[in-house]
């Protein structure tokens, strides 16, 4: 194990660095964004005329609904941090409370989802990691600590992210949340990249940008290390450190014990 620093701080003992993906190691607000408007344009175009409401109304209630307004992408929103499971959900409680017939309205959301998909050509494309990502990974996966990448996203967008941008030979292990995993912050999926990593979890920090990661270190009995403007938000509430760039992150070489 080793001691980090933050900044001007010294945290020890850290076995292992857990990263979040989307916000934290991949830039997607604008991907998100435009993922969100084609999945609420879509699913109006299917329900047109069956709801008494116009449709920019309908779409302006699910884009609220998963954190996407005028101003943007909201980085604690659900868009930002749920599942895709989770953004179904939140589609089909919109159409329902509208009126729309529940029996139908779960099949015609996923349906929509899948319409939306079949346009587009991927996601890492659009999602590039922050500047100075790589040599940050690079320089931790060089060091005593353990690297790991424990995503929202599901498995195949983090592995497309990981591998498209040759950032999977400086990462140890890394998890991705697919149908009937338990999402973050519950701390399955943390508990069981931290044996992969062969860590205990109260020797792991947790670097992310949103609630839900705080949420989940608090949960898994991990430190919480906030992003903050230079990733497109203000710091999470409540997080133990912040970061203002990936240089604030450093590692002491010189092994401590626990």
């Amino acid at each position: 194990m080793a001691q980090v620093r933050c900044q001007q701080q010294l945290i020890a003992p850290v076995a292992a660095i857990i990263f979040d993906k989307d916000g934290t190691l991949a830039d997607s607000r604008e991907f998100l964004r435009q993922l969100a408007i084609a999945r609420a344009e879509m699913i109006t175009q299917s329900v047109v005329g069956s709801l008494p409401l116009w449709p920019s109304a309908l779409i302006e209630m699910l884009l609220a609904r998963v954190g996407v307004t005028a101003g943007g992408l909201d980085p604690d929103g659900l868009m930002a941090v749920g599942t895709r499971q989770a953004n179904v959900d939140a589609a089909t409680a919109v159409l329902t409370q509208a009126g729309y017939p529940m029996n139908q309205a779960f099949e015609l959301v996923v349906q929509a989802f899948v319409q939306v998909d079949q346009q587009r050509q991927g996601k890492a494309v659009s999602t590039p990691p922050y500047g100075g990502t790589q040599g940050l990974l690079q320089r931790l996966k060089h060091s005593v600590i353990q690297v790991g990448v424990l995503s929202s996203d599901s498995s195949a967008y983090v592995k497309e992210f990981l591998d498209h941008y040759g950032l999977t030979p400086w990462v140890d292990q890394w998890q991705g949340t697919d149908a009937g995993d338990a999402p973050k912050p519950d701390p399955t999926l943390f508990y069981g990249l931290c044996d992969r990593l062969q860590v205990i979890p109260s020797h792991t920090i947790i670097v992310g940008d949103s609630w839900v990661d705080r949420s989940l270190a608090i949960h898994g009995g991990a430190m919480f290390i906030s992003v903050s403007e230079p990733w497109g938000r203000s710091p999470v509430p409540g997080a133990n450190l912040v970061l203002h760039s990936w240089d604030d992150l450093q590692v002491d070489e010189s092994p401590v014990d626990d």
